[in-house]
């Protein structure tokens, strides 16, 4: 009898467990950004030959109930390290006072938010320029988080957004010989 109650007293402790009652409250979630854990930035090339990595230092974004994505960025909170060029990058490339945010949305399925590499195609509001992309993300989940990040790098052409014209204006202010219309992305976002 003991034995009995000691076994059934064991399912009930497993069956109640956080780990259990945790994927039940993932269904039908709201997930928001941790912008603490979480990456997007831009490597730009000049001269043919050197690479620069600049990271947004402010965005937000969740997940609704929906499978909705939504990503805010402030395009004035590029950090390029060099405060001059954050500020020339913010008036003359994203002009900034026009154009002070940048958006990432998309709906997702419920099966893109399972553990996996996943091929999703979203909009992108950017400059005045709505663009649609697609991407290979990996999603998978890490101590109650649910992480999406590039599978393959994704690279965007600047002039999908309508930038040719403010990269010159970099490049000239800056006695350049080119820098690169073509920017690859970092991304690595974290949802609690």
């Amino acid at each position: 009898m003991m034995n009995k109650l000691f076994f059934v007293g064991f399912i009930f402790l497993v069956a109640c467990s956080p780990k259990t009652v945790r994927h039940k409250t993932d269904v039908n979630k709201t997930w928001v950004l941790n912008k603490a854990f979480s990456t997007i930035a831009i490597i730009t090339t000049k001269n043919d030959k050197i690479a620069e990595t600049s990271e947004f230092q402010e965005f937000k974004g969740s997940i609704n109930k929906s499978n909705y994505l939504s990503i805010e960025l402030d395009m004035n909170s590029l950090e390029t390290n060099i405060p001059i060029r954050n500020e020339r990058i913010g008036k003359h490339l994203f002009e900034t006072n026009l154009y002070p945010t940048a958006e990432i949305h998309t709906q997702l399925k419920a099966e893109d938010l399972k553990a996996g590499v996943h091929e999703i195609t979203f909009d992108v509001d950017l400059h005045g320029v709505s663009g649609i992309l697609t991407a290979e993300f990996m999603v998978f989940n890490q101590n109650g988080k649910k992480v999406i990040t590039l599978h393959k790098p994704l690279i965007i052409n600047a002039g999908i957004f309508g930038l040719e014209q403010g990269i010159t204006t970099l490049k000239n202010i800056a006695k350049l010989q080119n820098i690169d219309f073509t920017v690859p992305m970092h991304i690595v976002l974290t949802f609690e």
